[in-house]
């Protein structure tokens, strides 16, 4: 069995309500068939790069999961035929820790830099600090 990340993009007009109820049918299907779902994460409410069904917004939902490929086969026919589903993707997952996903990584601080961008400059001050104590030697 291998590790599946799945991002959906659902129907902006869904309600809470109807999100939640959507996500435990998926559950539901994937439990069924021997699936384990790892993790969900709800990115919220996001603006797309171009319209999809005439919809300028959609809903965003990261789903990881550990099955067989038949299974996911099974799922993505199943996504395709559902009207709320706008997008979705299905790639491999690397083994390795499922807690640190794309968005929190790209997450912006509140001084408006990314995680990323910080350890990169942490880095960048850590070699210019050495370059410095050389320089005196």
């Amino acid at each position: 069995m291998r590790i599946y990340e799945t991002m959906l993009v659902l129907d902006p007009e869904m309600s809470k309500e109807q999100i939640d109820g959507f996500v435990g049918k998926l559950k539901q299907f994937l439990g069924d068939r021997g699936a384990q779902v790892l993790k969900v994460a709800e990115w919220g409410l996001n603006t797309l790069a171009c319209a999809i069904k005439k919809k300028k917004k959609g809903y965003y939902i990261l789903l990881y999961l550990n099955g067989d490929a038949a299974i996911v086969a099974e799922m993505e026919r199943s996504l395709r035929l559902m009207e709320e589903v706008l997008r979705y993707l299905t790639v491999k997952r690397e083994e390795g820790d499922i807690e640190a996903s794309p968005q929190q990584s790209a997450a912006p601080t509140q001084e408006g830099e990314t995680v990323q961008e910080r350890k990169t400059e942490k880095k960048m001050a850590g070699g210019e600090e050495s370059a410095a104590a050389e320089e005196k030697k």
